[in-house]
């Protein structure tokens, strides 16, 4: 038994053990006070297994976790396996009976769209009716109407057309790396993103949560963190339209998914619109979000590399702190150049503008970890796959690649006249197969 330190703490005692169900039994050292949280608990989350999806740093971790990885749930902290506190997720047994009531109260909906089914699992009913704390009903109405979306919307198929078509710079917000337990991490700056519009916002957040939907490592670790960075925040960041319906669309169709959300460095003017928020925000995702103070020690909350740390391992943490440091250090130039999307079109993130400073090798698509992740591969091809649709996007392609309403005339023209050994290197494919991400490039 450890004592993780934390405010709440309390000590965790696994009263009986059984699969699929685990009886946990949790006193409260300040007040001895009992508590009791019987669970339904899928045999990965006792024993955790690796996943092919989890970067292989984190899969080692799990691997040599072992038996000794028992994941406990209570009604308010769990223990992690290092023995700090993190938040549990909170959640009653769930009937399979339920579970397959809420699946089949949308087959009409998923019926003529092929996305759609193969999105709407078994999994995606539990986790629509873990949301709603085992109420079927208020499970049913939330799951159909985040289908209902889907199928008109296809959110797995979309772009932000912002970034893509108007500026490589409207918004920076993306995922960057994973945490202690493989979930992605998201990182976003507001002083970054020039598109302050709610619908646009909305469309780019979207981007992000399908770009990484595919590589949540399995339950109960299916999450996300987001670092949300209020550098440059100011009185023109202040509608709250664009953070309302950002949490809506969290909580309404990507529910169960955000396990924390850290504001960094948010000014004393904020106070009055998160106040706002919070008051028609729903309860649960407000109990997810976190205050803390700036790499250089503005804002409220607590010390940002203690908060990024409990969280993250050393390499993530400390490329978060290099790109937040960027950022203010080198505003002038960031503010004009520095573009997330840009970097992935391109396949390098390194500013030339940092050479001979402090930030010469930091590259702003994500951690190491990341960029050499299936997740980072993912985004990269999803980046020029998009790209080549839009002029403004497709300005950033590496030189050689030709949009594709150029036509193969003036491709071979290219070839054989300005480069003529080029013409030995180029492979030939159909458009749906480089549209579908099979060719990242030409060898």
């Amino acid at each position: 038994v450890r004592d993780g330190g934390d405010d709440d703490r309390q000590d965790a005692l696994a009263s009986s053990f059984s699969r699929p169900r685990v009886v946990v039994g949790a006193v409260c050292v300040r007040t001895g006070h009992a508590q009791r949280a019987t669970a339904s608990i899928h045999p990965s989350a006792v024993r955790r297994q690796p996943s092919a999806a989890m970067p292989a740093r984190t899969r080692a971790a799990v691997a040599e976790e072992g038996a000794n990885a028992l994941v406990v749930a209570s009604t308010s902290s769990a223990l992690d396996v290092d023995g700090s506190m993190t938040h549990a997720r909170h959640f009653d047994a769930l009937d399979a009976r339920d579970v397959r009531e809420v699946l089949a109260s949308v087959e009409d909906v998923v019926a003529t769209c092929a996305d759609a089914r193969a999105w709407c699992t078994y999994a995606t009913a539990e986790r629509f009716l873990r949301a709603d704390k085992g109420d079927v009903r208020a499970a049913k109405k939330r799951l159909r109407t985040t289908m209902e979306w889907r199928v008109q919307a296809k959110p797995e198929r979309s772009c932000c057309t912002k970034c893509f078509g108007k500026s490589l710079g409207s918004h920076y917000m993306q995922h960057v790396g994973f945490d202690k337990r493989g979930r992605a991490l998201v990182y976003s700056d507001i002083g970054l993103a020039m598109d302050r519009r709610p619908a646009s916002n909305v469309e780019h957040c979207v981007q992000v949560l399908e770009l990484l939907e595919k590589f949540l490592p399995p339950y109960p670790n299916d999450q996300y963190i987001w670092i949300c960075d209020f550098h440059k925040f100011g009185v023109g960041n202040m509608n709250p339209s664009v953070a309302y319906k950002c949490l809506s669309l969290f909580a309404r169709s990507y529910p169960e998914r955000l396990e924390l959300m850290v504001f960094v460095e948010a000014p004393k003017i904020f106070n009055g619109l998160y106040k706002t928020l919070t008051a028609f925000i729903d309860s649960t995702t407000v109990q997810k979000l976190r205050f803390a103070k700036g790499p250089e020690g503005k804002g409220g909350g607590g010390a940002l590399e203690g908060v990024l740390r409990k969280h993250l391992n050393d390499e993530t943490t400390d490329w978060l702190l290099t790109e937040m440091r960027m950022n203010r250090r080198m505003w002038s130039t960031v503010s004009k150049h520095k573009t997330w999307l840009g970097s992935m079109i391109k396949g390098d993130g390194i500013m030339a503008h940092t050479e001979n400073t402090e930030f010469a090798n930091h590259d702003n698509r994500g951690t190491p970890e990341f960029i050499a992740s299936p997740a980072g591969q993912h985004a990269m091809n999803y980046a020029r796959k998009h790209a080549v649709k839009f002029d403004v996007a497709s300005s950033a392609l590496p030189a050689h690649c030709f949009g594709i309403n150029d036509s193969p005339r003036s491709v071979m023209q290219f070839a054989s006249t300005s480069a003529p050994a080029l013409t030995h290197s180029f492979s030939f494919a159909t458009l749906s197969e480089v549209l579908d991400g099979e060719f990242d490039r030409f060898e």
